[in-house]
């Protein structure tokens, strides 16, 4: 046999023991998932129904920030966007991203929160899509995909509805900056009780991959990575959504994404401290 021979075997018997490495990791986590499916579920519904007793930030869904040429941006999506784990609105992660590109760029930011507490993304795409207002914006915000993955959605049907919903907000937005805020580590938040912790930081890991792949199908659209490592101090008082001051920390992350897809007001320079008021 030559060495080309032998060097042809030997990459296919590698091949095949990959293959079976991976297919027996198929096997042993459904197994376990089988296993522990009726405490999975449980545990599940019990943190859907915590979910639905969460309130939004207090507060006016829409304003204005800062000096300069009109931007109009658009937050769109979860219990983030609705401003859980922030007492007023103004301290949300949404008002917050508004004065940081108002800040960058020198322009009055017109925002706009429409966000659904526990929504999936094909909710998101049903309920809030059509009420938009008819003027397009700027920039748009995504935050879904935490409920679905906590719904036990399947990948390819999140992938379906994710992308649904962005080709919607395209439709309406043919030139807005579309931003989509990837999955947080839910692995790590103090609410979430094993093994229900185990499977969701899994499946977490696996739903913003698809969400990541998905969104390079659509022109001017960028994924948003949230790269941190969860302390307990960065929580609100439901072990689920970022404190106040994570919040903001959160805001600059994004609007460091968002800003420089936009374009700054001619001639003007940024403005240290913009302010917020009511439409």
């Amino acid at each position: 046999m030559t060495d080309g021979a032998h060097a042809r075997r030997a990459s296919k018997e590698a091949a095949a023991r990959f293959s079976l490495l991976r297919l027996a990791r198929q096997l042993i986590g459904r197994t376990l998932v089988y296993a522990l499916f009726p405490v999975l579920i449980t545990q599940a519904f019990a943190l859907r129904r915590h979910a639905l007793t969460l309130v939004p930030a207090a507060g006016s869904p829409r304003g204005r920030i800062g000096r300069g040429e009109p931007l109009r941006f658009l937050a769109i999506g979860d219990s983030i966007i609705a401003g859980v784990g922030a007492r007023r609105v103004e301290r949300s992660t949404v008002v917050h991203v508004a004065r940081f590109m108002s800040g960058r760029l020198a322009r009055e930011v017109h925002w706009q929160a429409s966000g659904i507490i526990g929504a999936s993304a094909r909710r998101i795409r049903r309920d809030l899509v059509p009420a938009l207002p008819a003027e397009p914006f700027h920039a748009i915000l995504v935050s879904v995909g935490v409920n679905d993955v906590l719904k036990l959605e399947r990948k390819w049907r999140f992938r379906r509805h994710l992308l649904k919903l962005v080709h919607d907000l395209r439709r309406h937005s043919p030139h807005a900056v579309i931003g989509y805020v990837g999955l947080p580590p839910l692995e790590h938040f103090p609410k979430l009780r094993r093994p229900l912790r185990f499977l969701v930081g899994l499946r977490v890991r696996r739903f913003d991959t698809v969400a990541r792949e998905t969104l390079t199908r659509v022109p001017n659209t960028l994924h948003i990575p949230l790269t941190f490592s969860p302390r307990p101090d960065m929580f609100a008082d439901d072990g689920l959504h970022p404190s106040e001051a994570s919040q903001r920390r959160l805001a600059k992350m994004i609007a460091d994404r968002l800003a420089p897809g936009l374009a700054p007001a001619s001639g003007r320079r940024a403005s240290r401290s913009p302010t917020v008021s009511s439409p």
